[in-house]
């Protein structure tokens, strides 16, 4: 009977043990950190983006009463059904950024400046992932109203987002191996030639919008705000938890943050 109890003291101890290690607590702080990135994005796109999206909205309402087509009771639900996808994506977006932000970290074995690595991690991440495909296929307001628009949207920015992430992650893996101090360089032109050839190669998408231009790109750029206040609020958090609560030890003051 004495046995049992042994192996289950042993257990509890390694279960401790692995909840101690850095690594784990490192990512899991990740994930805490970009689930409150995720909060920022969703107050962000009320406070920023919605203004324009109400003002998109009364244009699509008026286009549908001239039509004949307006039911105002359909187009409440899909407007509240469009913000609680908004608020679901959100948090899986922040969810996503953390384990992006935390996983890159620990794979690089360097746990040391917290603060400086995650904003890096943070700020390549909304360069290749956001910033990049942004250029090719800017956000579309059109995509939340018309089920074609985002149809056609959609399949593009994500296909040419993945070519631009897988890119990224490729040039880091086949690059590792080399010493050279300059090889950031290489790196970069690499990713470069890559995306500009996929640039060119990824059809165009320019949909037809009676809509004012001036109020497409102030949506425009309300989302790139809110998206780029994303990405390095995820880095900030994640590097304040790292360097605060990231250590089973006591931190090294001389260690750069």
């Amino acid at each position: 009977m004495k046995y049992p109890r042994l192996r289950h003291s042993q257990s509890s101890t390694k279960s401790c043990k692995l909840m101690a290690s850095p690594v784990v607590r490192i990512f899991a702080l990740s994930i805490l950190g970009g689930l409150i990135a995720g909060g920022i994005l969703a107050a962000a796109s009320l406070i920023i983006v919605q203004p324009y999206t109400n003002a998109i909205a009364d244009l699509v309402i008026d286009e549908l009463v001239a039509d004949g087509e307006f039911d105002e009771e359909e187009f409440d639900s899909q407007m509240q059904s469009m913000y609680r996808l908004q608020t679901l994506g959100s948090v899986a977006a922040g969810l996503a950024a953390g384990a992006l932000i935390g996983g890159t970290y620990v794979a690089g074995k360097q746990l040391n400046a917290p603060m400086r690595h995650a904003i890096v991690i943070a700020g390549i991440a909304w360069f290749v992932l956001y910033a990049v495909p942004s250029v090719k296929y800017p956000p579309s307001p059109l995509t939340f109203f018309h089920a074609e628009a985002a149809n056609s949207f959609y399949p593009l920015s994500i296909g040419y987002a993945a070519v631009s992430g897988l890119a990224a992650l490729g040039i880091t893996i086949g690059f590792r191996k080399i010493s050279r101090k300059n090889k950031i360089f290489g790196m970069a032109a690499t990713y470069l030639v890559i995306v500009a050839i996929a640039f060119v190669f990824f059809p165009e998408y320019d949909p037809d919008s009676s809509y004012p231009q001036a109020l497409i790109s102030a949506w425009s750029a309300s989302v790139s705000v809110a998206m780029t206040v994303f990405w390095f609020s995820a880095g900030i958090i994640c590097g304040v938890l790292w360097r605060f609560l990231g250590r089973t030890d006591k931190p090294d003051p001389s260690v750069a943050t």
